[in-house]
């Protein structure tokens, strides 16, 4: 249950005032976008007690951030010490898309009670504030009206696209449809984007971090 609600919390940290978007979904082979050792990362995230999978998580960073990384780890495998030299990097990538594609059926309204759970968990460990927290809450009804009836299925993909002044959020169906599709400018949402993913007692961090650390192989 705690990964399920991390996991949720992630996937709406969205900020300030939406918008539509338009042109295709991010991808995760976008050409200014890192290749090879020390740009990826990859995780497939389980439900804690009865280990069931929830979805798999790729991270790509830009190749500033890769070389940043390739000079900080150099050529160490994971460690504590590595870990806290090298997540704070990713935090700060000014540029990076994240993809969690859903490995099982997740019902909307579990989804969105969850993730109030996890925006209060990030207010109270500072990574929000409780205005944010408000208006996230108040507007996911709105955001995800969408899903209202569907939910997540499995095969849907939730993908964010962080750059240096934005974030746009697209949820993508398993046949390819654009179920979501929103941006929100300002530098709030996509700071908190990937401090949610690589914050010290988030769920995700230290495999992610164990997979880019070994990506040099």
């Amino acid at each position: 249950m705690k990964n399920l609600r991390r996991f949720a919390a992630i996937a709406v940290v969205t900020l300030g005032a939406a918008a539509a978007a338009a042109g295709p979904p991010p991808s995760l082979n976008a050409p200014d976008l890192a290749q090879g050792p020390y740009g990826q990362m990859h995780m497939r995230l389980q439900k804690t007690m009865l280990k069931i999978n929830v979805a798999d998580v790729d991270v790509r960073v830009d190749r500033a951030t890769q070389a940043k990384i390739a000079q900080a780890a150099g050529g160490q495998a994971y460690s504590f010490d590595l870990d806290h030299r090298v997540a704070p990097l990713v935090i700060a990538a000014p540029r990076a898309v994240v993809q969690m594609e859903f490995v099982r059926d997740v019902p909307l309204n579990r989804w969105m009670g969850v993730v109030r759970d996890n925006l209060e968990e990030a207010r109270e460990a500072g990574l929000i504030t409780r205005e944010v927290e408000r208006r996230v809450s108040d507007a996911l009804p709105t955001w995800f009206a969408a899903l209202k009836d569907r939910g997540y299925l499995k095969g849907d993909r939730v993908i964010y696209s962080v750059t240096p002044n934005d974030l746009r959020t697209v949820v993508v169906s398993a046949g390819g449809q654009v179920l979501m599709d929103m941006s929100q400018p300002g530098t709030e949402a996509r700071q908190v984007v990937l401090a949610s993913y690589f914050a010290p007692k988030s769920d995700t961090r230290e495999p992610l971090l164990r997979s880019l650390l070994s990506s040099k192989q």
